[in-house]
């Protein structure tokens, strides 16, 4: 895995072998053009099997236990292994990525003195389809952009609204010096993240596109896809710590979970995110 989901050499090889075909509207109003990517990281955690939130999985997905999963995440095998308790959770994780510019073929949005940039952010559960292969099933998607929900609604997507804000942790320490720490913090619904820290000092430059797919499931059974493709500079671990309040779905899951991971942290270059139908 390459921090978030690799998809299979076939499946892409399969993409690009197809026929080129005039795109439909809906299409079109699917494709967004990352610039300037500030941040882009997952928190990964374990997602109980009687989460009310997974009433909402599409009627052809069923949750997968962490046990069945053969590429499990290590900080989540971990858990997996030292406590059997937890092996019939699922894997479920929050990504989030904040990029300075966006286009689609209605618009484009360029956050030139860097106080105000785009976030996209999904949800996801790991879960079993018709096939019966384990795939990413999406429990909420999110961005802080009006323009962006609309052109995902046109898409044929639900994307709930959202809040971000990035700084400096307001605060001092005992002698009086400002934190040196930066945070990181999405509202969402009834739920607030708030990450507090900095990346480590050690980077790794990233040599392959970092990706993320997932299906959503609509009210009237059909599945659609989606997915976020980043070619990010470089990545670093994550240093800080992650609270979590409010009484939403989410904060309700990551409180339950008996780990929260999250990092690495991708940071420089863009990216696309592709609604399918």
């Amino acid at each position: 895995m390459r921090g978030w989901i690799a998809l299979s050499a076939a499946a892409t090889l399969a993409v690009a072998a197809a026929p080129v075909a005039a795109q439909s509207p809906e299409q079109e109003a699917g494709i967004w053009t990352l610039g300037g990517l500030r941040k882009a990281f997952c928190v990964r955690l374990l997602l109980d099997p009687a989460s009310p939130v997974l009433k909402s999985l599409p009627e052809s997905y069923r949750p997968t236990p962490a046990s069945q999963v053969p590429d499990l995440h290590v900080s989540l095998r971990g858990v997996v292994q030292g406590q059997p308790e937890f092996a019939a959770w699922s894997p479920s994780r929050v990504c989030v990525v904040a990029v300075d510019s966006v286009s689609t073929k209605d618009f484009s949005y360029a956050d030139k003195k860097g106080k105000h940039p785009q976030l996209f952010g999904l949800w996801t559960v790991r879960a079993n389809g018709p096939s019966g292969a384990p795939s990413e099933v999406a429990l909420g998607l999110f961005s802080n952009s009006g323009r962006l929900i609309r052109s995902a609604r046109l898409a044929g997507q639900t994307v709930d609204d959202a809040r971000l804000t990035i700084g400096k942790v307001p605060a001092v320490d005992e002698d009086g010096v400002p934190s040196r720490d930066d945070r990181f913090q999405v509202k969402v619904g009834k739920t607030t993240l708030t990450w507090d820290g900095r990346p480590a000092h050690d980077s790794a430059a990233v040599k392959e596109p970092v990706d993320a797919a997932w299906a959503a499931g609509e009210s009237n059974g059909k599945i659609r896809t989606g997915r976020v493709d980043l070619s990010a500079s470089f990545s670093r671990p994550m240093v800080g710590s992650l609270k979590v309040d409010g009484k939403g779905d989410l904060a309700k899951a990551l409180r339950a979970s008996p780990t929260r991971f999250a990092g690495p942290v991708y940071v420089g270059g863009g990216g696309k995110v592709t609604f399918g139908p």
